[in-house]
Protein backbone atom coordinates (compact mmCIF):
# COMPACT_ATOMS: atom_id res chain seq x y z
CA UNK A 1 0.00 0.00 0.00
CA UNK A 2 1.40 3.41 -0.81
CA UNK A 3 -0.09 6.28 0.67
CA UNK A 4 -0.07 9.90 0.04
CA UNK A 5 -1.28 12.61 1.79
CA UNK A 6 -3.35 15.51 -0.14
CA UNK A 7 -5.00 18.80 0.66
CA UNK A 8 -6.67 21.62 -0.53
CA UNK A 9 -5.52 24.60 1.41
CA UNK A 10 -8.00 27.91 1.76
CA UNK A 11 -8.24 31.03 2.72
CA UNK A 12 -11.19 29.50 5.16
CA UNK A 13 -10.72 25.95 5.44
CA UNK A 14 -7.74 23.17 4.90
CA UNK A 15 -8.94 19.79 3.86
CA UNK A 16 -6.55 16.81 4.54
CA UNK A 17 -6.91 13.01 2.70
CA UNK A 18 -4.83 10.13 2.51
CA UNK A 19 -5.39 8.38 -0.70
CA UNK A 20 -4.07 4.43 -1.46
CA UNK A 21 -2.33 5.11 -4.74
CA UNK A 22 -2.68 1.68 -5.84
CA UNK A 23 -6.62 2.00 -5.94
CA UNK A 24 -9.36 3.83 -8.13
CA UNK A 25 -8.58 7.56 -6.50
CA UNK A 26 -12.23 8.53 -7.45
CA UNK A 27 -13.97 6.48 -4.59
CA UNK A 28 -12.62 8.52 -1.96
CA UNK A 29 -10.09 8.89 0.39
CA UNK A 30 -9.31 6.11 3.07
CA UNK A 31 -9.95 8.86 5.63
CA UNK A 32 -10.64 13.31 5.49
CA UNK A 33 -10.77 15.43 7.80
CA UNK A 34 -11.52 19.66 7.34
CA UNK A 35 -9.88 22.39 9.93
CA UNK A 36 -10.66 26.41 10.03
CA UNK A 37 -7.38 27.53 8.43
CA UNK A 38 -7.30 30.36 10.40
CA UNK A 39 -7.51 28.61 13.98
CA UNK A 40 -4.24 27.80 13.21
CA UNK A 41 -0.58 29.17 12.80
CA UNK A 42 0.46 27.35 9.45
CA UNK A 43 -0.44 24.49 7.61
CA UNK A 44 2.44 22.72 9.03
CA UNK A 45 0.43 22.39 12.68
CA UNK A 46 -2.60 21.59 10.40
CA UNK A 47 -0.99 18.57 9.04
CA UNK A 48 1.04 17.45 12.42
CA UNK A 49 -2.63 17.42 13.82
CA UNK A 50 -4.25 15.38 11.22
CA UNK A 51 -1.64 12.78 11.09
CA UNK A 52 -2.02 12.44 14.37
CA UNK A 53 -5.77 12.07 14.29
CA UNK A 54 -5.48 9.55 11.39
CA UNK A 55 -2.90 7.25 12.50
CA UNK A 56 -1.71 7.28 9.01
CA UNK A 57 2.49 7.41 7.59
CA UNK A 58 1.70 8.75 3.85
CA UNK A 59 5.01 8.43 1.89
CA UNK A 60 4.27 11.06 -0.47
CA UNK A 61 1.99 14.17 -0.22
CA UNK A 62 0.91 16.91 -2.72
CA UNK A 63 -1.30 20.18 -1.48
CA UNK A 64 -3.21 22.20 -3.39
CA UNK A 65 -2.77 25.55 -2.55
CA UNK A 66 -4.96 28.77 -3.12
CA UNK A 67 -1.73 30.95 -3.98
CA UNK A 68 1.41 31.61 -5.84
CA UNK A 69 3.34 28.85 -6.24
CA UNK A 70 7.32 29.45 -6.90
CA UNK A 71 10.59 27.08 -6.59
CA UNK A 72 8.62 24.74 -4.58
CA UNK A 73 7.26 27.38 -2.43
CA UNK A 74 3.48 28.76 -1.91
CA UNK A 75 2.37 32.00 -0.53
CA UNK A 76 -1.26 31.98 0.04
CA UNK A 77 -3.30 34.80 -1.46
CA UNK A 78 -5.92 35.36 1.63
CA UNK A 79 -3.62 34.19 4.65
CA UNK A 80 -0.08 35.07 5.89
CA UNK A 81 1.31 32.04 4.98
CA UNK A 82 4.30 30.73 3.68
CA UNK A 83 4.27 26.89 2.62
CA UNK A 84 7.66 25.01 1.54
CA UNK A 85 8.03 21.54 -0.18
CA UNK A 86 11.77 21.23 1.05
CA UNK A 87 10.36 22.32 4.98
CA UNK A 88 7.63 19.87 4.77
CA UNK A 89 9.60 16.58 3.39
CA UNK A 90 11.79 17.04 5.90
CA UNK A 91 9.34 17.96 9.07
CA UNK A 92 7.36 14.64 8.09
CA UNK A 93 9.97 12.61 6.02
CA UNK A 94 8.06 12.53 3.00
CA UNK A 95 9.79 10.64 0.34
CA UNK A 96 8.46 13.43 -2.41
CA UNK A 97 5.55 16.83 -1.46
CA UNK A 98 4.41 18.90 -4.35
CA UNK A 99 2.68 22.30 -4.29
CA UNK A 100 -0.12 23.15 -6.81
CA UNK A 101 -2.54 25.91 -7.47
CA UNK A 102 -5.49 24.39 -6.07
CA UNK A 103 -7.50 25.15 -9.38
CA UNK A 104 -4.25 22.73 -11.08
CA UNK A 105 -5.69 20.32 -8.58
CA UNK A 106 -9.50 20.75 -9.41
CA UNK A 107 -8.64 20.71 -13.56
CA UNK A 108 -6.65 17.40 -13.09
CA UNK A 109 -9.82 16.05 -11.08
CA UNK A 110 -11.91 16.49 -14.16
CA UNK A 111 -10.58 12.97 -16.06
CA UNK A 112 -12.06 11.18 -12.94
CA UNK A 113 -15.47 12.43 -12.65
CA UNK A 114 -18.28 10.66 -13.67
CA UNK A 115 -21.58 12.20 -14.97
CA UNK A 116 -23.43 12.31 -11.37
CA UNK A 117 -20.59 14.27 -10.30
CA UNK A 118 -21.35 17.26 -12.48
CA UNK A 119 -25.00 19.26 -13.54
CA UNK A 120 -25.43 20.38 -16.94
CA UNK A 121 -26.33 23.53 -17.88
CA UNK A 122 -25.42 23.75 -21.31
CA UNK A 123 -25.18 20.18 -23.59
CA UNK A 124 -22.93 22.12 -26.20
CA UNK A 125 -20.81 19.66 -28.70
CA UNK A 126 -18.12 18.22 -25.97
CA UNK A 127 -14.46 17.59 -28.56
CA UNK A 128 -13.28 14.77 -26.75
CA UNK A 129 -9.89 16.08 -27.56
CA UNK A 130 -10.53 19.67 -26.29
CA UNK A 131 -9.35 22.42 -23.78
CA UNK A 132 -11.66 22.10 -20.77
CA UNK A 133 -12.04 25.37 -18.65
CA UNK A 134 -12.26 25.67 -14.97
CA UNK A 135 -13.68 28.75 -13.51
CA UNK A 136 -14.47 28.13 -9.39
CA UNK A 137 -15.83 31.25 -7.06
CA UNK A 138 -14.96 30.29 -3.74
CA UNK A 139 -13.86 32.63 -1.10
CA UNK A 140 -11.76 33.71 -4.14
CA UNK A 141 -12.06 33.28 -7.97
CA UNK A 142 -10.15 30.41 -9.04
CA UNK A 143 -9.33 30.03 -12.77
CA UNK A 144 -7.85 27.16 -14.63
CA UNK A 145 -7.68 24.56 -17.50
CA UNK A 146 -6.64 20.94 -18.60
CA UNK A 147 -5.51 19.29 -21.93
CA UNK A 148 -5.19 15.71 -22.17
CA UNK A 149 -4.46 13.95 -25.85
CA UNK A 150 -4.54 10.19 -24.78
CA UNK A 151 -2.88 9.42 -21.69
CA UNK A 152 -1.16 12.63 -21.59
CA UNK A 153 -2.98 15.26 -19.52
CA UNK A 154 -1.56 18.53 -18.91
CA UNK A 155 -3.36 20.84 -15.88
CA UNK A 156 -2.63 24.40 -15.12
CA UNK A 157 -4.12 26.96 -12.91
CA UNK A 158 -3.83 30.53 -13.52
CA UNK A 159 -4.47 33.58 -11.43
CA UNK A 160 -6.78 34.65 -14.25
CA UNK A 161 -9.23 35.88 -11.13
CA UNK A 162 -7.39 38.73 -11.08
CA UNK A 163 -7.69 40.03 -14.25
CA UNK A 164 -9.27 43.72 -14.60
CA UNK A 165 -13.36 43.73 -14.66
CA UNK A 166 -15.23 44.80 -17.10
CA UNK A 167 -19.23 45.85 -16.99
CA UNK A 168 -21.69 44.15 -19.42
CA UNK A 169 -24.79 47.11 -18.12
CA UNK A 170 -25.33 49.35 -17.05
CA UNK A 171 -26.22 48.58 -13.79
CA UNK A 172 -22.40 46.96 -13.80
CA UNK A 173 -20.79 50.18 -15.41
CA UNK A 174 -22.29 51.95 -12.26
CA UNK A 175 -21.04 49.18 -9.61
CA UNK A 176 -17.34 49.91 -11.73
CA UNK A 177 -17.56 53.70 -10.67
CA UNK A 178 -18.45 53.07 -7.37
CA UNK A 179 -16.25 50.38 -6.58
CA UNK A 180 -13.42 52.32 -7.90
CA UNK A 181 -14.44 55.18 -5.49
CA UNK A 182 -13.80 53.00 -2.66
CA UNK A 183 -10.99 51.41 -4.40
CA UNK A 184 -8.93 54.60 -5.81
CA UNK A 185 -6.76 54.23 -8.16
CA UNK A 186 -3.79 52.45 -8.84
CA UNK A 187 -5.82 49.55 -7.41
CA UNK A 188 -7.57 47.72 -10.15
CA UNK A 189 -10.90 46.16 -9.99
CA UNK A 190 -10.90 42.37 -10.37
CA UNK A 191 -13.37 40.20 -11.35
CA UNK A 192 -12.36 38.18 -8.15
CA UNK A 193 -13.97 41.68 -5.95
CA UNK A 194 -16.75 40.96 -7.98
CA UNK A 195 -17.27 37.25 -8.10
CA UNK A 196 -16.32 35.24 -5.15
CA UNK A 197 -17.54 34.57 -1.71
CA UNK A 198 -16.51 37.90 -0.69
CA UNK A 199 -18.22 39.64 -3.56
CA UNK A 200 -21.72 39.00 -2.74
CA UNK A 201 -21.28 41.22 0.31
CA UNK A 202 -19.92 43.70 -1.66
CA UNK A 203 -22.68 43.75 -4.06
CA UNK A 204 -25.08 43.88 -1.31
CA UNK A 205 -23.93 47.16 -0.32
CA UNK A 206 -23.77 48.51 -3.62
CA UNK A 207 -27.30 47.85 -4.21
CA UNK A 208 -28.35 48.94 -0.44
CA UNK A 209 -26.46 52.46 -0.96
CA UNK A 210 -28.02 52.47 -4.64
CA UNK A 211 -31.50 52.96 -3.21
CA UNK A 212 -32.78 48.85 -2.70
CA UNK A 213 -34.47 48.66 0.87
CA UNK A 214 -32.96 46.71 3.47
CA UNK A 215 -34.70 44.63 5.79
CA UNK A 216 -34.83 44.61 9.47
CA UNK A 217 -34.26 41.26 9.73
CA UNK A 218 -31.26 40.40 7.02
CA UNK A 219 -29.42 43.67 8.85
CA UNK A 220 -29.48 42.17 12.29
CA UNK A 221 -28.30 38.95 11.14
CA UNK A 222 -25.73 40.38 8.75
CA UNK A 223 -24.42 42.13 11.59
CA UNK A 224 -24.19 39.05 13.63
CA UNK A 225 -22.36 37.16 11.05
CA UNK A 226 -19.16 36.23 10.68
CA UNK A 227 -19.28 35.35 7.43
CA UNK A 228 -21.79 36.96 5.82
CA UNK A 229 -22.11 35.41 2.09
CA UNK A 230 -24.59 32.59 3.37
CA UNK A 231 -26.62 35.01 5.33
CA UNK A 232 -27.19 36.57 2.14
CA UNK A 233 -27.94 33.34 -0.45
CA UNK A 234 -30.10 32.07 2.15
CA UNK A 235 -32.11 35.29 2.24
CA UNK A 236 -31.97 35.54 -1.29
CA UNK A 237 -33.16 31.58 -1.67
CA UNK A 238 -36.34 31.87 0.94
CA UNK A 239 -39.05 30.02 -0.57
CA UNK A 240 -41.67 31.70 1.58
CA UNK A 241 -40.23 35.53 1.14
CA UNK A 242 -37.33 36.06 -0.82
CA UNK A 243 -35.38 39.28 -0.24
CA UNK A 244 -35.32 41.02 -2.70
CA UNK A 245 -31.77 43.22 -2.05
CA UNK A 246 -30.47 39.82 -1.71
CA UNK A 247 -31.68 38.39 -5.07
CA UNK A 248 -30.61 40.76 -6.72
CA UNK A 249 -27.15 40.72 -5.09
CA UNK A 250 -26.84 36.82 -6.52
CA UNK A 251 -28.64 37.33 -9.89
CA UNK A 252 -25.38 40.33 -10.66
CA UNK A 253 -23.22 38.06 -9.01
CA UNK A 254 -24.41 35.04 -11.45
CA UNK A 255 -24.10 37.39 -13.91
CA UNK A 256 -20.55 38.58 -13.75
CA UNK A 257 -19.66 35.10 -13.35
CA UNK A 258 -21.22 34.46 -16.28
CA UNK A 259 -19.06 36.96 -18.38
CA UNK A 260 -16.24 35.98 -16.85
CA UNK A 261 -16.96 32.13 -17.57
CA UNK A 262 -17.06 33.31 -21.35
CA UNK A 263 -14.64 35.10 -21.50
CA UNK A 264 -12.51 32.50 -20.09
CA UNK A 265 -13.68 30.20 -22.65
CA UNK A 266 -12.70 32.32 -25.46
CA UNK A 267 -9.40 32.56 -24.58
CA UNK A 268 -8.80 29.09 -23.99
CA UNK A 269 -10.83 27.90 -27.14
CA UNK A 270 -12.69 25.40 -24.43
CA UNK A 271 -14.06 23.52 -26.75
CA UNK A 272 -14.14 20.30 -24.48
CA UNK A 273 -16.56 22.19 -22.21
CA UNK A 274 -16.40 24.97 -19.04
CA UNK A 275 -16.81 23.37 -15.79
CA UNK A 276 -18.17 25.66 -12.30
CA UNK A 277 -16.40 24.68 -9.52
CA UNK A 278 -16.05 26.16 -5.57
CA UNK A 279 -17.75 26.35 -2.80
CA UNK A 280 -20.52 28.38 -3.73
CA UNK A 281 -22.37 27.23 -7.21
CA UNK A 282 -23.19 24.20 -5.25
CA UNK A 283 -24.93 25.77 -2.78
CA UNK A 284 -27.34 27.31 -5.87
CA UNK A 285 -27.68 24.55 -8.12
CA UNK A 286 -31.31 23.92 -7.63
CA UNK A 287 -32.65 26.72 -5.84
CA UNK A 288 -32.22 29.67 -8.15
CA UNK A 289 -32.58 30.08 -12.15
CA UNK A 290 -28.85 30.20 -13.47
CA UNK A 291 -30.50 32.03 -16.34
CA UNK A 292 -28.43 34.80 -16.12
CA UNK A 293 -25.58 33.26 -15.86
CA UNK A 294 -25.99 31.42 -19.22
CA UNK A 295 -26.96 34.48 -20.78
CA UNK A 296 -23.73 35.76 -19.84
CA UNK A 297 -21.88 33.04 -20.51
CA UNK A 298 -23.07 33.25 -24.39
CA UNK A 299 -23.49 36.78 -25.02
CA UNK A 300 -20.17 37.26 -26.99
CA UNK A 301 -20.93 39.16 -29.83
CA UNK A 302 -19.63 37.22 -32.96
CA UNK A 303 -18.68 34.60 -31.21
CA UNK A 304 -22.62 33.52 -29.97
CA UNK A 305 -22.66 30.77 -32.23
CA UNK A 306 -19.18 29.29 -30.89
CA UNK A 307 -20.14 29.69 -27.34
CA UNK A 308 -23.68 27.62 -27.86
CA UNK A 309 -21.22 24.61 -28.61
CA UNK A 310 -19.33 24.61 -25.79
CA UNK A 311 -21.17 22.30 -22.77
CA UNK A 312 -20.97 24.12 -19.61
CA UNK A 313 -21.32 22.38 -16.19
CA UNK A 314 -21.56 22.84 -12.84
CA UNK A 315 -19.09 20.23 -10.14
CA UNK A 316 -20.93 19.13 -7.52
CA UNK A 317 -18.25 16.96 -6.14
CA UNK A 318 -17.33 18.13 -3.19
CA UNK A 319 -13.53 16.86 -2.90
CA UNK A 320 -12.77 17.66 -6.12
CA UNK A 321 -9.51 19.32 -5.18
CA UNK A 322 -8.63 16.53 -2.88
CA UNK A 323 -9.18 14.31 -5.67
CA UNK A 324 -7.03 16.18 -7.82
CA UNK A 325 -4.01 16.86 -5.86
CA UNK A 326 -3.85 13.12 -4.95
CA UNK A 327 -4.42 11.99 -9.05
CA UNK A 328 -1.39 14.79 -9.61
CA UNK A 329 0.63 13.25 -7.17
CA UNK A 330 0.29 9.65 -8.22
CA UNK A 331 1.34 11.15 -11.73
CA UNK A 332 4.38 12.39 -9.94
CA UNK A 333 5.77 9.27 -8.17
CA UNK A 334 6.75 7.81 -11.18
CA UNK A 335 9.17 10.60 -12.01
CA UNK A 336 10.51 11.29 -8.68
CA UNK A 337 11.45 7.20 -8.88
CA UNK A 338 12.80 7.61 -12.02
CA UNK A 339 10.74 5.42 -13.77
Amino acid sequence: MSLLLAADIGGTKSALAVFDLDEDLSTGPLTQSVYASRDFAGIEDIIHSFLEESGCTPEYACLAVAGVIYHGQAKMTNLPWLISEQVLAARFDFAGVWLVNDLTAVCSSLPLLRKSDFLELQQGEADLGGVRAVIAPGTGLGEGFLVQKGEVVFTQGTEGGHGDFAPTDATQGALLDWMRHHHPWPTPVSYEMLCSGVAIPTLYTFFKVSGMEERQAVSVALKQAVDQTPVIINSALDEKSPCPLCLKSVETFLAILGAEAGNLALKLYSTGGLYLGGGIMPRLVGRISLAPLLAAFNNKEKMETLMATIPVRVITRKDTALLGAASYGRGMVPLLQGK
